[in-house]
């Protein structure tokens, strides 16, 4: 099968091994993984590390996940832990919660066994169902803690009855058809593997392969409709970027009782209701989001979102970029794609604004602060009290309406934020990350102007957004707001009845297809 083909059709066998085993490079990290109990939602990992010229080894389980900014306690689920090394057990103290330490006893491979409980629903955790299981890294594998960085692998086998998997990672060159590839612990972790069975169904993207991969209670969903809106919404947002990053690209879709999505360098893991309209803007808004992700945040990412600690969460005040102008931008994909029209986006982008105007928390908490509080205040960035905190969910987007008018009447229409994020994107995508004063002077760059009071002032300041630049530079204005208009249809942009003929071309140019990009060989 090609390479680039996440789905692959595997021999049946009693219980599922996920093998991280290398005879090519002695050093990978070995990994196996079984299910031990389908109703009992068991699973037991046999972890394999070279330990040659080390006393002890120490391992430890993440307590948070990229993208998800929460602590979590993994190793709750965690319920049996030994260590064998030549054919003998070995002694494992708990430094930490989350940490294992082991004495080599000489031995040159030290293998770890332990149990795990995957009954949780979410996308940074584990679950094992009756006809599928989802296994995300950060819950699931151990790693070596102070490790340089060596291959993993991921060999594959399905109990009876299961027939797929479904996952970013690249299948070995010459396997057997049952093993994946991680260059590091990283990438291990960054694709989340569901077992099972899985409806896939690929699509082009500018020579990349992409693929909606479906599992669980699907119903009547209605999948062709779904994947005809996405192959042209991500198409547009590789164009944005000015990039088409990976050979293939996985949307896993858990028809199942949970929430949201998490984003990954090469997949997105979402949460779908067979019962869900592919037609409903806001459902194509979050998957339009998901996606854009694999380009803002994984690859254009804040200094202090990578390299990662596992351990110690970071701290960054751009997660109003990260996330807020994710928004901005799947939203605008979506209508340069024609996936909505430009009333359903004005729709999109107000309902930002009418949720940062609700909000008492935006005259009290800053959106700087609003990301630097995110592990104290939220549960990532959503849920705070609405009456202290503002979320960079809701005020990061609107930002991104306001500072998109402001390049473009700055530099007189030639650029807008797209600009800014090309740049950045071509300057720190690769492992460097960027600053807040390195991204606030590209835009500057590209305004061709100095920024700093405008955004010291929509930063770190709790002055009141002005829309007036934005309104004036599209012809839009905002519907009425007096009491008798219904709460949903306050802050509703339109467009202006006198918008000059000029101002509709403002709305039209930021509106229109991103120029072409070479399609990926």
């Amino acid at each position: 099968m090609p390479a680039a083909m996440n789905r692959l059709l595997l021999p049946r066998r009693a219980g599922v091994v996920l093998l991280l085993a290398s005879g090519l490079l002695a050093q990978a990290v070995r990994y196996e993984l079984r299910i031990a109990d389908v109703e009992d939602h068991t699973a037991e990992v046999r972890a394999t590390f070279p330990a040659a010229g080390k006393d002890a080894l120490e391992l430890f389980l993440p307590v948070w996940s990229p993208g998800f900014y929460r602590v979590q306690d993994y190793c709750k689920d965690v319920v049996t832990f030994a260590a064998s090394g030549d054919g003998k057990a070995l002694d494992v103290v708990q430094p930490r919660k989350n940490r294992w330490r082991i004495t080599t006893n000489g031995a040159t491979a030290i293998t770890a066994t332990y149990s795990l409980h995957c009954t949780r629903a979410s996308v940074t955790e584990n679950q094992i169902a009756n006809d599928f299981a989802v296994f995300c890294g950060p819950a699931t594998f151990v790693g070596e803690v102070g490790a340089a960085p060596r291959a993993h692998e991921v060999h594959v086998a399905l109990p009876d009855g299961w027939r797929d998997v479904a996952t970013a990672l690249s299948p070995l060159a010459g396997g057997d058809g049952r093993t994946f590839t991680a260059p590091d612990y990283d990438r291990l972790l960054d694709a989340p593997i569901v077992l099972g069975t899985v409806a896939t169904t690929a699509f082009d993207v500018l020579g990349s392969r992409h693929e909606w991969a479906q599992f669980g209670a699907t119903g009547d969903f209605d999948t062709a409709a779904v994947v005809k809106m996405l192959q042209p919404v991500t198409a547009e947002v590789c164009r944005t970027f000015g990039d088409v990053p990976f050979a293939h690209y996985v949307f896993l879709a858990g028809f199942r009782r949970s929430n949201g999505g998490l984003e990954h360098l090469g997949s997105t893991l979402v949460t779908v209701r067979a019962a869900q309209r592919p037609d409903d803007p806001a459902f194509r808004s979050f998957l339009a989001h998901e996606y854009t992700h694999a380009f803002n945040v994984k690859r254009l990412r804040p200094v202090g979102l990578g390299p990662f600690d596992y351990e110690n969460p970071p701290a960054t005040p751009s997660l109003w970029i990260a996330e807020g102008l994710t928004t901005w931008f799947g939203d605008l994909a979506l209508a340069r794609a024609g996936a909505i029209g430009t009333d359903e986006w004005l729709t999109l982008v107000s309902s930002h604004v009418r949720a940062l105007q609700g909000s008492p928390g935006r005259k009290r908490q800053t959106l700087a602060d609003a990301s630097l509080a995110v592990w104290q205040s939220s549960t990532s960035g959503v849920g705070g009290d609405p009456r202290t905190t503002v979320s960079y969910y809701v005020k990061g987007p609107v930002v991104g309406f306001v500072l998109e008018a402001r390049l473009r009447a700055a530099n007189g229409g030639s650029h807008g934020l797209d600009e800014v994020m090309r740049r950045a994107y071509a300057a720190w995508s690769g492992t460097t990350g960027f600053t807040p004063e390195q991204f606030e002077a590209i835009a500057a760059e590209v305004a061709g102007s100095d920024q700093r009071a405008f955004f010291d002032a929509v930063l770190r300041s709790t002055t009141e957004l002005d829309y007036a630049e934005a309104l004036a530079w599209f012809g839009l204005e905002f519907a009425s707001a007096d009491a008798e208009t219904p709460p949903d249809r306050r802050w509703q942009l339109r467009v202006r009845g006198d918008a000059s003929a000029e101002q509709r071309d403002h709305l039209r140019a930021l509106l229109a297809r991103s120029p072409d990009v070479p399609p990926r060989k």
